[in-house]
This record gives structure tokens, C-alpha cells and sequence, in this order.
């Protein structure tokens, strides 16, 4: 039997979110407690996933409703990489785009 072999441990992908999630709600000029308001979650559940010395995992459901507040695909929280970033976002934008087609002309 092969053993398992993880290139990173739990922290490191949280870490990522983590980022991301303050990163985009800054973006978007959202305080702690505008981001709480939009999602039904707390302004101290939003501080918690955002500190890293709180250590505050979360569901996919969170990370989805939070998604949805900001307008965002849940996938950009995982991209550590802003190159990777800007990628991703051309190609969601494309996928978006065929999708409308496709309602306006069915």
C-alpha cells in the first residue's frame, strides 16, 4: 500500500482562504460587520475566520454564502497565486459569458 503524502498541512490551506476572503471584502470596501450583514453570519465569526491566531475553520457552506455576498465565485478563495488569479477570472468571465448566450437564445 503507497503511502500518503500531503505537500501542505490543513493551516497552510486555511491560511489561503483566510487572505483571500479579507483581501476581496477590503476590495470591495466591506467592513467586518458590512460582510456579517450580507452573509447572516457575525461580525465575530467574520473576525475569526480573518485572524489566524483565532484559527477559526469554516464549512464550504460558509465559504459559499460568503462567496455569494462578495458576487464571487467560490473557487477564487482558493488561489494563492495572483497571476493564477487574473487567469482564472478571464476564464470565469468567458464561462459566464457562454452561459447568457446560451439563456438568450434557448
Amino acid at each position: 500500500m503507497k503511502d500518503t503524502v500531503f505537500l501542505h498541512n490543513d493551516e497552510y490551506y486555511y491560511e489561503i482562504i483566510r487572505n483571500n476572503i479579507k483581501r476581496i471584502r477590503l476590495e470591495h470596501n466591506l467592513t467586518q460587520q458590512d460582510l456579517a450583514d450580507l452573509t447572516g453570519l457575525t461580525r465575530q465569526y467574520i473576525c475569526d475566520i480573518e485572524n489566524k491566531s483565532r484559527n477559526k475553520h469554516l464549512s464550504i457552506a460558509v465559504l459559499g454564502r460568503i462567496a455569494d455576498a462578495l458576487n464571487l465565485h467560490i473557487i477564487e478563495f482558493f488561489i494563492e497565486d495572483d497571476k493564477l488569479k487574473i487567469e482564472i477570472k478571464d476564464i470565469l468571465k468567458t464561462i459566464n459569458k457562454s452561459e447568457e448566450k446560451e439563456l438568450i437564445n434557448s
